[in-house]
């Protein structure tokens, strides 16, 4: 999950715009050509200039262009209607409107909003920068994408300058495709972290993985992509096509195109796995204060389990007639896997152990 590398460009995309918009329109100096321009006052000695056809006002670094336009001079207000433009660098800005106020430092774009740098690009039915709180809010089907960053839609996003951060809210979907691997997050809020390159799905937060067999459902999740790291919190439970594993918190550990390589779990560990190399699958069900899996291509390698642990194997294959299970509790476990088999089971502390079987069957 390659998120927040990719929010950075976004963030730089969104507030270079905003910035360069406040500069230009602040600017002491500009250029401004049209087909026709007339000027007229106001109650009050306001001269107001209108401009119309072809309309392009620049400060050398930064060009807006537009169907028509109206600048008042006193206040240092500024519109531009149809067809807007703005070109600086490797940005490009369009929209149907633009309205700078100069005292409230605000700017306005309405109507099909499209930022795009590179292969990045922001669209949304408005994008508002206010200058002084250096916050930027988006509305209307906003969507971003990026070759990384993948697809992140939702009706509201903010930036927030001071804070470092973007957050998409209101049914907000993460949807990245990469080398035939799908990724899907949905949340109640998507927050992005570019300084720190995380972040964050809160409330109601579900990863599908659909090619990995992968589900993760929790309240609140953070990744970390520089570690390529998740943490869940608040009931978290991970399901996999070989088992799930649940607990009060939880680590995921991914590696890269191979899903998980571990996965920790710190109070109230429980959950199941399947042997399925036998039919049907023999099932190992575990519950324990802390368990930490290592994995293998999504296979279990290892598994350790401390405190007050408590293991059920279920036969598999023609055993499952009988229905026999072991059942071994114990302070420590630890379990070792080959090709997704466990072939050892160390058990120490307090140990105790059942078996049981149907009777009366061969």
């Amino acid at each position: 999950m390659k998120t927040s590398r990719q929010s950075i460009r976004v963030l730089s995309t969104w507030s270079s715009l905003v910035l360069l918009l406040i500069g230009a329109a602040a600017a002491d100096i500009f250029t401004v050509n049209a087909d026709r321009a007339s000027g007229r006052e106001l109650d009050g000695g306001e001269a107001v200039i209108d401009l119309d056809g072809n309309v392009e006002v620049t400060d050398g670094e930064i060009t807006v262009t537009s169907d028509s336009g109206t600048v008042w001079q006193s206040s240092g207000n500024a519109v531009f209607y149809g067809n807007v433009v703005v070109v600086t660098d490797t940005l490009t800005g369009t929209s149907d409107y633009l309205e700078y106020l100069k005292d409230a430092g605000m700017i306005t774009m309405t109507g099909h909003v499209v930022l795009t740098d590179g292969e990045t690009v922001v669209e949304a039915g408005e994008i508002v920068y206010f200058r002084t709180s250096a916050k930027a809010t988006a509305r209307e089907s906003v969507v971003m994408s990026g070759p990384w960053l993948g697809m992140v839609e939702g009706e509201y996003a903010l930036y927030d300058r001071d804070r470092g951060s973007l957050f998409v809210t209101v049914d907000p979907v993460l949807r990245r495709i990469e080398s035939g691997d799908s990724l899907t997050v949905t949340a109640d809020r998507l927050e992005f972290f570019p300084d720190d390159n995380t972040a964050e799905a809160q409330g109601n937060a579900f990863v599908d993985m659909p090619s990995r067999e992968f589900t993760s459902s929790s309240e609140y999740l953070r990744y970390f992509g520089d570690e390529d790291r998740f943490e869940l919190f608040g009931s978290p439970l991970m399901t996999t096509a070989d088992g799930e594993i649940e607990g009060d918190w939880m680590e995921i550990l991914m590696d890269g195109d191979e899903g998980p390589s571990a996965v920790r779990v710190e109070g109230g560990a429980s959950g199941y796995f399947l042997d399925r190399g036998l039919e049907p699958p023999s099932e190992t069900w575990f519950s324990s204060e802390r368990a930490f899996f290592a994995l293998e291509e999504g296979d279990p390698d290892s598994v350790m389990l401390t405190g007050s642990a408590r293991l059920t194997m279920k036969s598999g294959g023609e055993a499952a007639d009988r229905a026999e299970m072991n059942t071994v509790t114990g302070n420590t476990f630890v379990i070792r896997f080959e090709d997704g088999n466990a072939t050892r089971v160390v058990v120490s502390g307090s140990v105790n152990g059942t078996y049981s079987y149907r009777g009366g069957n061969p």
